[in-house]
């Protein structure tokens, strides 16, 4: 089954952040932004009692866990982490797996990340579960310097494809370590919005009369 990416999605993120996209913008590392380095806790998932080497090869694809390597889970601890060979649902965004922040209960996860001061892209890729908007929303954050919300219908979100989301943000003065952070909203039904292939890049200033 072939990676479904939402290309009328990322074409509606922006053009702004597709400019910014295109100038030579420089990648801020981030560990396991595509969720491809397991799960930490209990080696066996909570329902299915998977381990992450068996997710892509037994049914049903998928598992609840504690939490997802490089990244502190702050609330619920019930992170779906989905592969591809969940064939009820979609291929990852990038690599093979992605995950879910509602399985069964609203959990949120963050990770810390140091930034100088300049102008900043966060993209990450997001997919609907229902049409739903009461369950179905993703918050992001980046310190208290970026806030918002992914819900269906948002740059076209619809389910069964991946949307790029997008935001520029700006960090002043001397900089600092600030949390990049995802959680689950509204109704906690196992039913949410799916998350893969976050990143932050820093965008180039433009040179004098560009």
């Amino acid at each position: 089954m072939g990676k479904k990416l939402n290309l009328l999605g990322a074409a509606l993120a922006g053009a702004v952040a597709l400019a910014a996209t295109q100038s030579g913008a420089v990648t801020v590392p981030l560990f396991n932004n595509s969720f491809e380095a397991g799960n930490t806790g209990a080696a066996t998932g909570l329902g299915k009692h998977l381990t992450f080497a068996e997710l892509n090869t037994t049914s049903p694809g998928w598992d609840t866990y504690t939490g997802v390597q490089g990244w502190n889970t702050t609330s619920g601890n019930r992170i779906e982490i989905h592969s591809d060979f969940d064939q009820t649902k979609i291929d990852a965004q990038d690599g093979d797996y992605y995950i879910s922040l509602d399985g069964g209960r609203n959990s949120s996860i963050s990770q810390s990340v140091a930034l100088t001061a300049g102008t900043y892209l966060l993209s990450f890729w997001y997919s609907p579960e229902s049409t739903n908007v009461a369950s179905n929303a993703i918050s992001y954050s980046v310190g208290n310097l970026l806030n918002g919300v992914a819900k269906w219908g948002v740059n076209g979100a619809k389910m069964g494809t991946w949307t790029q989301i997008t935001a520029l943000f700006y960090v002043h003065g001397a900089g600092g370590n600030y949390d990049l952070s995802f959680g689950a909203l509204g109704t906690a039904n196992g039913v949410g919005g799916f998350l893969d292939n976050v990143s932050i890049a820093a965008v180039p200033v433009p040179a004098d009369g560009l």
